[in-house]
């Protein structure tokens, strides 16, 4: 491949000098592939291959025209390859190209997705001595935005990955080599993982690297740990590495510190289904169903405060104040929206002002958003309401006066319809500047010459059938009909016959022609140079753009809040410090779009901290302890929320633990999972936490389970002591309320009427008294002889008779009693089916010599059985498989 010359040598020369997986090389108006390149790119886009020859050998090659490349470089992106991209220029001797940036998920410019696409770094600081924990740092290349944040470990990390998801993830050295970390972010977050070089990450480079990009003093006031600024510092070298040319656009840093944010881990966000449903969906997640946002800017910003709802009251209060004076004034929401609808990503615009690919028309969408301000100022102002809310500040927060100049220069500038290239000319207004001014004024004079030319020369010398064009062949002409071709003047030099005309040129007409391409070519020039000027200028303002998009964004927000509030009966509910929880006739906030809901209360404090919620399978016991949660984070984003009344304590975590699903190909079991999970909340949740457990212990054996449900239940009470609601099958828990002062039991209740059960979704006060499993069978579709057989085993297991094991081929039935004290089988039940000989007499029978020896090694290997440790599955495997053999014996 290195042997070839010419375009394809250059091509392969490069793609020698990068790391990209692949490249593609502007040839002329084309982006072209070769090699595996092309056949790799024809595989994934589609592209018709075709075959380049070079020094005696032939090459696939693929192409996309110059303007359709960010389409094809998006759709590799997404399949997860890295693509350099060169660019022609011109030298003395001709073309020549060079590799002028990297496209990777994380530097992907050019999206149609509204969410944040976050470039991550994540760094290891246990290694170091001193330091300890994990730093992260989150920049969306699209927007600018920076972020980093500090992490006490592993799990913490991972927590903080989760809530961003980011697209790419550079993992620091000593990352590279925890296997289980890497696997973990494999597992959880869709990003792809990129080796950047290590010395990026050097603490010196990178703490010198962030100083320069946001100045000494901001770097010192945010008091993050050096793991941290190694991983800033990385960030900004891939960027400035890539090629993405956005630095400029990267203006503030910002630190979040967990102090001020409710602690929610990945397992929570996932269990509560923030952003996406378990099975990964959009729609029926909370944040689509709350999200009324009219902007791109404004849903992120709402998801974002789903992901890191707040602890501070004055915040709180703040968007709970703005929300409820929107949710009454209608009218005003309303124009706010449609202002809104109005607006363009300012943030992004930014962005790729700074990057330099920002056109006319992008420029067309920051003046149109800029106005925007303003028009939203006045409508808030205008309502009494609005303007003595927080809404007033939110708006006056940017600088308005320099929103407004930098407004009325691209009004001044900017045409209102201006071509989607920025090099044909046609960009700015009239007046903008008068060296332009003058060029369009004799462009406009020589092409009016031009368009009277036919007449004249019709009048002039008396021919028919005359029009002027212009082609890229011949240039412009004079076209006469062939039945007045003969009569043109002597001065008119033909330069082609048609089949029905001639054309001709004149010595003036080639003149004209020389001036009007001229004049073309110095307007594209002209307008080109002063269009770059004007892009600067406004990549100079990026942090004003930034902060107008955040004021816009947050109004954006706050109004989704308001509407989705006064469309559903949403309550403001009232906010403290104390460790209450009150509210009544509460629904879940995603269940209520879809379902008559029924409405229940939840009553937590410092006397009645830990309920223990028991009921039937199928009730509802996941979906009230899940609205407990969601009401609660709702309130801490600030919400208002699905109730009649509410008041809330705040706290500073919210811990679920709601089913778990195996992880096999990761070496862990449900079960493992389970107490991985059960493990974190235990080592993490606080006195002011929420914790929502939904079954505990079930992936072991009966007694096994209820061992560590029963312990977990005493170490959350007396040693966390964090607001809990577990949710239980093991009814030996409701006992606990009689000897812990702080547990409280409540049940879904349940109907049952001549047989009959109805889920009646009401939560009351108390324990459960059954659990209704055969009835949630038989609902399931479970077969008839199934449920049935199912039920008379339940009442003869209540009554302590014998059960017949039916299905072998003897024509006597094998029963044996299962003792519900002790957790064993006894053995073979009389004939009568009532109890069985005592122990005792059963042993000196089975060593005489009626019971034969594989009858007797049957019994010996019940007897054998550990109930207490063997899972119910398993044991029922095992009672089956020796019910078989006792068949058997009998024949």
């Amino acid at each position: 491949m290195t042997e070839a010359t010419g375009i394809v040598g250059e091509f392969f020369s490069l793609k020698e000098d990068t790391d990209a997986d692949l490249l593609t090389m502007q040839c002329g108006d084309f982006y072209e592939f070769f090699g595996e390149d092309a056949e790799t790119v024809s595989e994934e886009l589609d592209l018709k291959v075709s075959q380049k020859s070079s020094h005696g050998s032939s090459y696939p090659m693929a192409g996309v025209p110059i303007d359709d490349l960010t389409p094809y470089l998006k759709a590799l992106v997404e399949r997860g390859y890295r693509v350099a991209v060169a660019d022609q220029y011109e030298t003395d001797s001709g073309h020549a190209r060079e590799v002028v940036r990297v496209v990777t998920p994380g530097t992907l410019l050019e999206t149609t997705d509204a969410d944040a696409q976050y470039l991550a770094a994540v760094v290891d600081g246990t290694e170091s001595p001193g330091d300890g924990g994990y730093g992260l740092a989150f920049a969306d290349v699209t927007t600018g935005r920076f972020l980093v944040a500090d992490a006490e470990d592993a799990d913490d990390a991972l927590t903080e990955l989760y809530r961003f998801d980011p697209v790419e993830v550079l993992p620091g050295p000593g990352v590279r080599t925890d296997d289980d970390l890497l696997g973990l972010v494999r597992e959880r977050i869709d990003a792809a993982l990129t080796l950047h070089e290590t010395e990026a990450f050097a603490p010196k480079r990178a703490a010198h690297a962030v100083r320069e990009q946001f100045g000494e003093e901001t770097v010192g006031r945010l008091a993050i740990g050096e793991p941290t600024l190694a991983a800033a510092g990385a960030v900004l070298d891939y960027v400035a590495e890539t090629g993405t040319g956005v630095l400029a656009s990267m203006t503030r840093i910002q630190a979040h510190h967990g102090d001020d944010h409710v602690t929610l881990d990945a397992t929570t966000q996932r269990n509560l289904e923030l952003t996406e449903t378990m099975q990964g969906e959009r729609e029926g997640s909370l944040f689509a169903t709350i999200d009324h946002t009219e902007t791109s800017a404004g849903g992120r910003l709402l998801k974002e405060w789903l992901q890191r709802p707040r602890r501070s009251l004055e915040t709180l209060e703040r968007r709970q104040e703005s929300v409820a004076a929107l949710s009454s004034a209608a009218l005003a929401r309303d124009e706010l929206q449609d202002r809104l609808d109005e607006a363009y990503d300012l943030a992004r615009l930014a962005s790729k002002a700074s990057h330099g690919s920002a056109d006319a028309r992008d420029l067309l969408s920051v003046r149109q958003t800029l106005a925007v301000l303003p028009a939203l100022a006045e409508t808030i102002e205008s309502n009494p309401d609005l303007a003595a809310s927080p809404l007033s500040d939110i708006v006056d927060r940017p600088d308005r006066d320099a929103a407004s100049e930098l407004r009325e220069a691209l009004e001044e500038a900017i045409a209102d319809e201006p071509p989607s290239t920025v090099t044909q000319g046609g960009l700015f207004q009239r007046g903008y500047d008068d060296e332009l001014d003058e060029v369009i004024d004799r462009h406009e004079e020589v092409k009016r010459w031009l368009d009277t030319l036919a007449d004249r020369e019709k009048k002039q010398y008396g021919l028919s059938h005359v029009t002027v064009d212009r082609n890229k062949t011949d240039g412009y002409y004079i076209q006469v009909g062939k039945s007045a071709a003969d009569g043109v003047p002597d001065h008119y030099e033909e330069i082609k016959t048609l089949k029905n005309s001639k054309r001709f040129t004149t010595d003036e007409l080639e003149e004209k022609e020389r001036e009007i391409l001229r004049l073309e070519e110095q307007r594209g020039d002209l307008e080109y140079e002063l269009f770059e000027e004007l892009r600067e200028e406004v990549a100079a303002r990026a942090e004003l753009l930034q902060d107008v998009g955040r004021a816009l964004a947050t109004v954006d927000a706050l109004a989704s809040l308001a509407t989705h509030a006064a469309e559903n009966r949403w309550v403001q509910p009232e906010l403290h410090r104390d460790d209450r929880l009150d509210v009544e006739q509460g629904r879940h906030p995603v269940v209520e779009q879809t379902t008559e809901f029924v409405p229940n209360d939840v009553r937590l404090d410092e006397e009645r901290g830990f309920l223990v919620v028991t009921g039937p399978n199928m009730s509802g016991k996941s979906t009230y302890m899940r609205q407990v949660a969601g009401i609660v984070l709702l309130a801490q984003i600030g919400s208002f929320v699905p109730a009649e009344s509410a008041e809330i304590g705040l706290v500073d975590g919210i811990f679920t633990r709601v089913g778990a699903l195996d992880e096999l190909a990761q070496g862990r079991s449900t079960f493992m999972v389970e107490m991985s999970e059960l493990s974190n909340i235990l080592h993490t949740a606080t006195e002011e936490s929420l914790v929502i457990l939904d079954e505990v212990g079930r992936g072991t054996a009966t007694y096994d389970g209820i061992s560590i449900a029963w312990a977990a239940t005493e170490y959350l009470h007396n040693e966390v002591q964090a607001k809990t609601l577990f949710a239980t099958h093991y009814h030996e828990l409701t006992g606990l309320a009689e000897k812990l002062p702080r547990v409280a039991n409540v049940h879904v209740a349940a109907d049952e009427r001549d047989g009959d059960v109805t889920f009646l979704r009401t939560v009351r006060d108390g324990p459960t008294d059954r659990s209704y499993g055969i009835h949630v069978a038989d609902l399931a579709g479970v077969p008839d002889p199934v449920v049935e057989r199912s039920r008379d085993v339940l009442e003869r297991l209540r009554e302590e008779k014998a059960i017949e094991a039916k299905g072998g081929t003897s024509s006597e039935p094998v029963q044996t009693v299962f003792d519900l004290g002790d957790g064993e089988f006894r053995g073979p039940a009389n004939a009568d089916g009532g109890q069985p000989a005592d122990r005792d007499e059963t042993n000196e029978h089975e060593q005489g010599e009626t019971v034969d020896p594989e009858t007797k090694a049957v019994l010996e290997e019940f007897a054998e059985i550990d109930v207490n440790t063997t899972p119910p599955i398993e044991l029922v495997t095992e009672v089956q498989e020796l019910q078989e053999r006792l068949e058997e014996t009998e024949r």
